[in-house]
């Protein structure tokens, strides 16, 4: 049985990206942070996003492996010589 969203949770959500991208105002991250204390719906969905951008940013940073920087020129130096790129099968 699905529930319905509230009227304040449907607003939560459909601001979410905004909020955690930091493009509200302050009261409106105010509202959805004060919301968010109290709600145990909206919570781990806001909680989640945010480690889940979090990962993805740390992710982001990380330098490749030398074995796959070379595979990605050696790659890119075949398309410009239009040849066909390798194929790796492992």
């Amino acid at each position: 049985m699905t529930e319905t969203l509230s009227p304040e949770c449907a607003v939560i959500l459909a601001n979410i990206s905004s909020y955690l991208d930091g493009e509200l105002e302050a009261t409106a991250c105010a509202a959805i942070e004060a919301h968010c204390a109290r709600c145990p719906r909206c919570a781990p969905i806001v909680q989640g996003l945010r480690r889940t951008i979090g990962l993805c940013q740390q992710a982001g940073a990380l330098p490749l492996p030398d074995a796959v920087r070379a595979r990605a020129r050696a790659s890119i130096r075949q398309l410009l010589d239009g040849a066909p790129a390798p194929h790796d099968e492992t």
